[in-house]
């Protein structure tokens, strides 16, 4: 039984238990103060007679032709009749019951109205259920007679389209009898057909060579715009506003000081070193090792301390990244370039890159960029070169171009760095290099080797052991980046 069929009966059997309710309560059987009177007399026969051979039977005739009947007067009207009669009967031949007046149950007229709501309900919930229904079916209907509709024209179109090709066929097989039977008659030469045929032959490759030159002008016209828009580009990036490359901390009291001071506290103070250098820094280590959360932090601190946006996180993998390791790096809007492994926008990237370090000056906005996975890169096809490229301006160009770099690989080799020779020296001098180790591939430890950075009397320090807090951790960072 369906929904509807027990919203119906639940709404009649509401109803007619409301106007029962308010039937049966409303009546009230007897509100006054009532007597119940029988008359019983007592037989004056004594004796044996006709009919009664016995007292007793006489008694319980005369019961029954009188005592059976009860009578209910108002208490009031019985007491005065009694007391009025001409003659006094006994009290003996009467028996009494006096009747308590009822009370009036109005309270329960409650339910009457409560099943009757009840009833209503129901019934405009079945009225609901049937209108939903009632749509539905129409809706169907519309979407049936679209699809048949749909089925319709495309086997209309079909038959139109072979219709039409049977008619091409037919006029060619035609066209074609006829200069058999041209030929045949002699109206014409076999040398001269075959020369038009040639000639429309020529004519056909030359459409189809007009039309491809057709597409390459309008892939000219395309590839000049991107470059247009991309020269563009880095003209407008290049005349952002210019701002001192001189590094600007937060006042004093705010967050982001507190951070500075957590930086420069730790042991020496080696992050804070970290963060304020021009060098690009590179992130290394194996699986699990806490590369990618360690290089997001060193965004957050840069962005809290010195308000360094981001621009670019450059990673083939960022579809994957997106809810993990660069989930708190998403907020600030950055471009995210090559996910799905699309190494072609990888290498298209990197050549901006150049040549946005070649426009950019000391003197404009300081801006942040982020490179995963470069040891994969110098493999693909389509980055070997420009890898290449870009580790070798990297190491030159980034310092005046008021850009820094984090870069993210498994080992600081010469596959990581794009095979570029002749620049060992300059790449272990010119970058920050990182190590991280992981417990089993999973869990990072929390120590750290360090090169690339410099001592008090300025020299390099080539390996260092450091240690990692628990607080440098993009979570933990993001208070900073909330508050400033």
């Amino acid at each position: 039984m369906n929904a509807q069929s027990l919203l119906k009966i639940g709404a009649g059997t509401a109803l007619i238990l409301g106007l029962f309710s308010a039937y049966y309560y409303g009546q009230t059987p007897y509100p006054y103060q009532f007597t119940e009177v029988r008359f019983c007399p007592l037989t004056a026969n004594q004796r044996t007679v006709k009919y009664h051979n016995d007292p007793a039977e006489s008694q319980s005739a005369l019961d029954y032709k009188y005592c059976r009947f009860k009578y209910r007067l108002l208490t009031e009207v019985w007491k005065s009749r009694q007391f009025n009669d001409v003659v006094s009967l006994p009290e003996s031949a009467f028996i009494t019951k006096d009747l308590a007046p009822s009370d009036n149950p109005s309270l329960w007229l409650l339910i009457a109205p409560a099943f009757i709501w009840m009833s209503y309900y129901c019934w405009a919930a079945k009225d609901e259920f049937d209108n939903d229904k009632s749509f539905q079916r129409l809706e169907d209907f519309k979407t049936s007679i679209k699809r048949q509709g749909l089925v319709t024209r495309t086997e209309r179109d079909l038959q139109s389209h072979e219709s039409e090709r049977i008619k091409d066929k037919h006029k060619k097989d035609i066209d074609r009898r006829a200069d058999n039977q041209l030929v045949q008659f002699g109206y014409i030469s076999l040398e001269e057909l075959q020369q038009q045929y040639q000639r429309q032959s020529e004519l056909e490759d030359l459409q189809f060579s007009n039309t491809v030159k057709q597409f390459a002008v309008a892939d000219s016209v395309a590839d000049k715009s991107i470059a247009e828009n991309k020269r563009d580009k880095r003209k407008a990036d290049g005349e952002n506003i210019n701002l001192s490359s001189e590094k600007v901390l937060a006042p004093q009291g705010t967050s982001a000081q507190e951070l500075v001071q957590l930086l420069k506290n730790h042991e020496g103070g080696w992050l804070w070193d970290v963060i304020e250098s021009t060098k690009p820094v590179w992130v290394l280590g194996g699986q699990g090792s806490g590369k990618s959360s360690f290089a997001a932090s060193i965004v957050l601190c840069r962005k809290a301390i010195f308000d360094w946006n981001i621009t670019s996180i450059v990673d083939a993998h960022g579809h994957k990244n997106r809810a993990k390791a660069w989930k708190l790096l998403i907020p600030l809007e950055p471009e995210l370039i090559g996910e799905r492994n699309d190494y072609l926008a990888i290498s298209e990237a990197m050549d901006e890159a150049v040549q946005r370090w070649s426009d950019r000056t000391e003197n404009d906005r300081p801006i942040q960029t982020l490179w995963d996975e470069l040891t994969q890169l110098s493999m693909q096809p389509q980055c070997k070169e420009s890898v290449k490229k870009f580790v070798r301006h990297s190491l030159t160009d980034v310092r005046k171009a008021a850009e820094y770099l984090v870069c993210i690989a498994h080992a600081f080799t010469n596959a990581a760095s794009g095979n570029a020779e002749g620049f060992n020296d300059l790449r272990q001098t010119e970058t920050i290099q990182i190590k991280r180790k992981s417990k089993n591939g999973r869990v990072p430890l929390n120590h750290a080797e360090i090169s690339g950075l410099y001592d008090d009397d300025g020299n390099l320090i080539e390996s260092e052991r450091v240690t990692v807090p628990d607080w440098f951790y993009p979570d933990s960072l993001q208070k900073f980046i909330s508050n400033h």
